[in-house]
């Protein structure tokens, strides 16, 4: 991962080196995806692996009413 930050953007931006500001949004949004990623992953690991009961969803469920109406011919 980069070690690019908002102030090297700015920096970059004011010395006219366009390619070096490329590089530098590129890095600082790739480190911020990875990082949300990582944070995503770990959360669906938890979930996966320890999921939580709820005592509500484990009862039987509700009966289903259905109204009978006569088929049409």
């Amino acid at each position: 991962m980069s070690d690019y930050s908002s102030e090297d953007i700015v920096k970059y931006s004011i010395s006219g080196d366009g390619a070096r500001v490329k590089e530098a949004i590129h890095g600082a949004l790739a480190d911020k995806v990875m990082k949300h990623l990582e944070a995503k992953k770990a959360e669906v690991a938890q979930s996966m692996f320890n999921p939580v009961s709820n005592p509500e969803q484990e009862t039987q469920p509700a009966a289903v009413e259905t109204e009978n109406t006569p088929a049409e011919a």
